[in-house]
């Protein structure tokens, strides 16, 4: 019998959502459906069907029809969702905050918002002041039951106010006020946006108390909660009375570990740091030990008839000339005097119009903030508007930091980031790029889209319009003082390799940053030049903008690769620095017109006239190229016929796309590489290209030798001398240094008239290695 109850049941479970899918479906299912007329027959122009509309509302979506959608939102019970608030507590405290110090900014955000409010209120209503006309937040310290105290003489709360505000979580009242007031206000200093600041003090607190007193409530109330139970919370009529007169104290029972915070030191540190620029002064319980003058305690115990005796006695005697007058002694002692100081007494400089702020007050905010000694080259004071609204204030340092272009502050950013004058961070590096990273200053704006727990941004287009502005004033401040040549000087000299950064990074700023180089050249020696100055410095004819690397600027000078350009009376920028390169590889032209032409590679172009003596030329020399390109094999690529040496035999450059001299000498000075890298750089240094100077006689005399006899052993050294010599003079390094100098000693043998096979005199070296063998014995 059970056995057949399960069998039914089964079958139950089994066919009962068919049998409702069936039901379901004849219910549902049209009963009247009127068949459409033949188009065809239908004597009208083509036209969209007058019940397309009705038909699309049959497609199914999400495998709803729209009609079956409509039901079930009619007909749908709706629930609220449910959440477990002892675990939802412990995300709020424990996921939102990245450091625990955030609490105290929480809080005085909170504050300020408060204080707004009824400075909001006041400007219609004096009275709403009352006896409490100050707006300010102090900060009391309770080390003996180790709790911390923060009062403000906002707004306050009604008994109401704190159970919706404070009771429900992500309930921000900051943000219904703004609602309430409408957004045509003055409003712009609050802070408060998600309604889950106050519970960061959960952080650092077992039990938090909050006191307030609203003037629209005739009570003062207390709120409390602790972490132990934070399911519920409590809300009872303060038994003290109305002990606030207005306004709000948090008091913060702090954890064990949390002792830190008992410290008056490290909570003015955390209120210079995060809430500085508040709009209302935040004033510390501060004890100080000061020095007091007290009497001695002979003085205290002298009694003051022992003084009329003494006086009296003095009286009595006719042979004293002067009264003794006794000056009371004194002693020096250490008491601790207690005082509310003001913390953020620094005025947020970039909230004043720029017209009102001298230089010096911006030379001194950028030493008080950066805790610089040396005042800043220049500065920049704006304001966005548009799509973004946001204030900048932009520095640039004297001298670069020692860590400027390693890992740590490559991810760093010296740019703070503010919300209505509250920090946020200083480490987030999108705000700006890595080649501006030396750029310091600050940015505030209202309209940033920070996380719930407004510590990070978050990826939104806002931001990059933020990041744009603050590029594009960047280098309009670089512009500027660009027009300053020893401002200049002293900010090219710390920051030019930035801007070539900048050019090989920033392709949207590339034109303009191009502008702001600066680079010594042949015939500018002492003094660097900018592209513009080059290009109207050209000879009538020239085609290119004409540079060549190297280690230093005498080594490139008096490079062979300069001669035709120097004798024509080319310039050629002088690059040395190990960036300069790539950013040449980069710019490829300069204002999108005249190419950049690297000395160091083939194919130079110099006149179209030249093109048919060259060409000549090569038929000429074609039976010694192609001998030297077969003695060579294994070293170059290929040689030829050069149409930039004056002086010099030959010269090496690179391919196309091969590795400069300059380039091969940075990438062999690499400290870490991968084998990709060194297959890349083996491909790229493989690249040479041997060009010879046809006019030079030992050019020409080796094409005698070799065709008169290709064999001959001499011409074979002459090639191999030729080319390291070409290499070492056209800043290469040599593969083989032991066989150049063998080659160096077997014709210095022949100039000095000596067979250059001759062997070494073994005999006589052995013959005093023997004598200083046998000396050294006598000595022992």
């Amino acid at each position: 019998m059970d056995k057949l109850i399960l069998f039914l049941a089964f079958l139950t479970l089994v066919f009962l959502p068919a049998i409702s899918y069936v039901c379901h479906a004849e219910a549902t299912a049209p009963t009247d459906v009127e068949l459409e007329p033949d188009l065809k027959q239908e004597k009208v122009p083509l036209k969209t069907d007058d019940n397309t509309v009705a038909r699309e509302e049959q497609v199914a979506k999400d495998g709803f029809s729209i009609a079956e959608q409509r039901l079930i939102d009619e007909k749908g019970q709706k629930y609220q969702f449910q959440a477990e608030i002892n675990r939802l507590m412990g995300i709020i405290i424990n996921s939102l905050y990245s450091s625990r110090e955030i609490f105290l900014r929480e809080v005085i955000s909170n504050a300020s918002d408060a204080l707004d409010k009824i400075r909001y209120q006041s400007l219609t209503d004096k009275s709403v002041l009352g006896s409490l006309p100050q707006l300010e937040i102090k900060i009391k310290i309770d080390k003996e039951n180790n709790i911390l105290h923060i009062r403000d003489t906002g707004v306050g709360m009604t008994r109401d106010e704190l159970i919706n505000n404070l009771g429900k979580i992500a309930q921000s009242g900051t943000r219904d006020w703004i609602e309430k007031i409408g957004t045509g206000s003055d409003i712009d200093s609050q802070i408060g946006q998600f309604g889950v600041g106050f519970y960061s003090t959960f952080l650092v607190a077992d039990r938090v108390t909050v006191s307030s007193k609203s003037n629209d409530d005739p009570k003062q109330h207390i709120w409390s909660s602790s972490s132990e139970n934070p399911n519920n919370y409590s809300v009872v009529e303060d038994p003290r009375g109305n002990t606030l007169g207005r306004g709000t104290l948090i008091s913060l029972h702090l954890r064990e570990d949390a002792s830190e915070f008992l410290s008056e030191t490290k909570i003015s540190e955390l209120i210079n740091h995060y809430s500085a620029y508040i709009n209302f002064p935040i004033y510390v319980w501060t004890s100080k030990e000061i020095e007091k003058e007290i009497l001695s305690e002979e003085d205290l115990e002298k009694k003051p008839e022992d003084k009329e005796e003494s006086e009296v006695e003095i009286t009595e005697e006719e042979d004293e000339e002067e009264e003794v007058s006794e000056t009371p002694k004194t002693t020096k002692v250490k008491e601790t005097v207690w005082s509310w100081d003001l913390i953020n007494n620094t005025k947020p400089l970039w909230t004043r119009k720029s017209s009102e702020i001298s230089e010096e007050d911006y030379n001194n905010f950028y030493k008080s903030i950066y805790k610089d000694n040396k005042d800043p080259i220049t500065y920049s004071h704006f304001t966005a508007e548009g799509d973004v609204e946001f204030t900048g204030l932009l520095y640039i340092p004297s001298e670069p930091s020692n860590d400027l272009f390693q890992g740590t502050q490559a991810n760093k950013s010296d740019i703070k980031l503010y919300v209505r004058r509250v920090f946020i961070t200083d480490q987030f590096k999108d705000i700006i790029p890595s080649y501006l990273a030396f750029v310091k200053g600050l940015v505030d704006s209202n309209d940033l889209p920070l996380n719930v727990s407004r510590e990070t941004l978050q990826q939104h287009k806002t931001l990059n319009v933020i990041k744009k502005k603050v590029v594009r004033k960047a280098i309009a401040m670089f512009q500027e003082l660009a027009s300053n040549e020893e401002k200049y000087k002293e900010f090219y000299d710390n920051f030019s390799t930035n801007l070539k950064l900048g050019i090989v990074e920033d392709s949207a700023n590339r034109t303009r940053l191009s502008k702001l180089l600066r680079f010594y050249s042949y015939k500018h020696e002492d003094k660097p030049i900018s592209f513009s100055d080059y290009v109207d410095e050209m000879k009538e004819g020239q085609e290119g903008i004409y540079f060549l690397g190297g280690e230093t600027i005498e080594s490139v000078r008096t490079s062979p690769l300069l001669e035709k350009l120097v004798k024509k009376g080319y310039d050629v920028f002088l690059m040395t620095e190990p960036i300069d390169e790539y950013c040449m590889q980069v710019l490829d032209k300069y204002d999108g017109k005249i190419k950049f032409v690297n000395v160091g590679k083939e194919d130079l172009k110099l006149e179209e006239k030249e093109k048919d003596k060259l060409k000549n030329l090569e038929e000429e020399f074609k039976p010694l190229t192609d001998y030297l390109k077969k003695i060579l094999s294994t070293r170059v690529t290929k040689v030829k016929v050069s149409n930039r040496l004056t002086s010099t035999p030959a010269a090496l450059v690179s391919s196309s796309w091969g590795m400069s001299a300059n380039m091969e000498r940075i990438w062999k000075s690499q400290a870490l590489s991968d084998q990709r890298a060194r297959k890349q750089y083996s491909y790229s240094t493989g690249q040479k290209i041997l060009e010879i100077n046809p006019y030079h006689p030992i050019i020409k005399n080796l094409l005698s030798r070799i065709s008169n006899d290709d064999e001959d052993p001499r011409a074979e050294d002459a090639a191999s001398v030729l080319y390291d010599a070409a290499v070492l003079n056209s800043g290469y390094a040599l593969d083989e240094p032991t066989e150049f100098a063998s080659r160096v000693h077997k014709m210095l043998a022949v100039s000095l008239n000596l067979d250059p096979d001759a062997e070494v005199d073994i005999d006589g070296i052995e013959s005093e290695s023997n004598t200083e063998d046998t000396n050294e014995k006598d000595e022992l």
